[in-house]
């Protein structure tokens, strides 16, 4: 059985050169949730899909797969 490894927040936003300042922007959220979030510190499910949301448009402009919220190595309260 082959189990796909998850991807750790940082890695999917250095893949497409894009800040914390940049993503936490399109995001609509604060810088500080991008940081936490990358240090493994849990955040929101809304925040979660807050993140998600741009991460996935320029994923589709540079003709990548989209992401879900179960291919992301992040804590989310409650889970």
């Amino acid at each position: 059985m082959i189990v796909a490894a998850k991807i750790k927040l940082a890695d999917a936003r250095a893949e497409l050169r894009m800040s914390q300042a940049a993503l936490a922007a399109l995001a609509s959220l604060s810088k500080q949730v991008i940081v936490n979030a990358e240090k493994g510190v849990a955040i929101q499910r809304i925040s979660a899909h807050a993140i998600l949301r741009p991460l996935n448009h320029a994923r589709h402009l540079q003709g990548m797969p989209p992401l879900s919220i179960t291919d992301i190595d992040w804590r989310i309260v409650g889970e």
